[in-house]
């Protein structure tokens, strides 16, 4: 019964140091970390902090970069890489060490999805990384994209003549499908993967051209909303008597007076 005892004793006593130590050494670690007026904590990256430094980009080799990496990694890698790949690589690391492929998910509207356009989501991925006040030129950028007939860059190293087509929306799916109804070619054709991989080198120039002109204090939005789109808003949007909408594309193909006559909406 007394070894007992003295075994417990000889126990407590040792926990008791224990946490002596511990708290000594605690009280010394934390010490140390407020002399030094910050937590005990490695460093943050640069690539913690946005937005990340810019350098100007040359917009027909951001173009041809993108067309080669959509053979890579489709149209979202491509458009993003060859923007801010060529940024990495003018800065060194830790940006060079940027781990592009992730953007790979983007491919055909987010893995054949048909949403978004992959060449638009890199490169308004690549604008909130790299500017200041990225919101005006995303909003340029994708107006441009609905309204332009694309693609209207030629890179090296293209097989097929290039087709023109109006894509009406950011949307990967009504993009493909007016690009097939111009050309006549099939969606899963060689002709129409070679397609997005030119559309891509033309979005990325575009941006390119974008940062820069942002870049040199020059940038002037040159695309303006419809006149449809902004009759419609003017309902449909915040404010409006219905407000019951949140968007800013264009309204047309989707809503056209045909198909809104079918649900009794007056002709616009």
């Amino acid at each position: 019964m007394a070894n007992d005892t003295l075994d417990r004793r000889g126990a407590l006593g040792i926990l008791a140091g224990l946490g002596g130590a511990v708290a000594s050494g605690g009280s010394v670690l934390l010490g140390r970390s407020l002399a030094a007026g910050t937590p005990a904590a490695a460093p943050a990256s640069p690539m913690a902090h946005l937005p990340w430094p810019y350098r100007q980009v040359d917009p027909d080799a951001a173009g041809q970069r993108a067309f080669e990496g959509y053979q890579k990694g489709h149209c979202m890698y491509g458009t993003f890489e060859a923007i801010v790949g060529t940024v990495a690589e003018k800065l060194g690391g830790p940006y060079s060490g940027f781990p592009f492929e992730m953007f790979i998910y983007g491919m055909g509207g987010v893995y054949g999805w048909g949403t978004l356009c992959g060449t638009l989501n890199g490169c308004a991925a690549a604008i909130q990384l790299l500017s200041p006040n990225p919101g005006p030129l995303v909003d340029e950028l994708f107006r441009w994209y609905e309204n332009t007939p694309l693609p209207n860059f030629d890179p090296k190293g293209m097989k097929f003549k290039t087709v023109q087509s109006l894509a009406g929306s950011p949307l990967c799916h009504p993009s493909i499908a007016k690009w097939c109804e111009a050309s006549g070619k099939k969606a899963y054709s060689p002709e129409r993967d070679e397609r997005c991989g030119v559309l891509a080198a033309s979005v990325a120039r575009q941006c390119a051209m974008l940062l820069n002109a942002q870049a040199a204090g020059k940038f002037v939005p040159m695309t303006a909303l419809d006149t449809r789109t902004k009759a419609c808003m003017g309902c449909h949007e915040k404010g409006g008597p219905m407000e019951n909408m949140r968007s800013k594309q264009s309204c047309a193909p989707c809503h056209s007076d045909e198909t809104l006559s079918l649900n009794g909406h007056q002709k616009i």
